[in-house]
């Protein structure tokens, strides 16, 4: 007689939780840094005009000013003149031993002579000089170095449940035989 046990069979698979990080990325941005200074050129102003000015070298505005009143003060004055000398001329050049002309002459030659002349000294004054010297001009860049990492918060995660199966391996079996002579004969 043979006979065999119930086997029963169980096939089990473990839980799994993987977990993956996701490498972090990383952008970057850069400047380099300048100086962006650089040098003014130095400057020389020299105004002259103050002592030309005492010379008598005057600008348009200046001449103007001056002359532009003594002009017509100038003007008026010789027409008076000059009227006053043709009827002095109308009356007088007719009359026997009289010369108004020369008479005239006579007199403004006398006045240009007994002129007390005067001398006036006055100190020139220097011309204005400015003067601008160089400089270092213009704002430093520092530059940026910018460094951008993303990364996630939370790693990947994968969970693969366990499982357990069970299964009959071998069924419970009774096998029987006789033997008669050289023969077996199963029952």
């Amino acid at each position: 007689m043979r006979f065999t046990q119930p086997m029963i069979g169980i096939h089990t698979q473990l839980g799994k939780l993987e977990a993956h990080s996701t490498p972090a990325r990383l952008h970057s941005e850069f400047r380099q840094a300048r100086s962006n200074k650089h040098w003014t050129q130095p400057e020389l102003e020299i105004d002259q005009y103050p002592s030309r000015h005492a010379y008598g070298n005057d600008n348009h505005i200046d001449f103007a000013k001056k002359y532009g009143q003594q002009g017509f003060a100038d003007l008026a004055k010789t027409t008076s003149r000059w009227t006053q000398e043709a009827w002095d001329n109308v009356e007088n050049c007719g009359k026997r031993g009289r010369n108004p002309v020369v008479q005239r002459y006579d007199n403004k030659l006398q006045q240009e002579i007994n002129k007390q002349r005067q001398i006036v000294t006055e100190l020139i004054p220097d011309p204005v000089i400015k003067f601008h010297p160089i400089e270092a001009v213009g704002q430093p860049d520092v530059g940026d170095v910018t460094v951008d990492i993303q990364t996630d918060a939370f790693a990947q995660t994968n969970f693969t449940r366990g499982q357990v199966e069970t299964y009959m391996q071998q069924k419970a079996n009774v096998q029987r035989w006789v033997t008669e002579g050289k023969y077996d004969i199963y029952a």
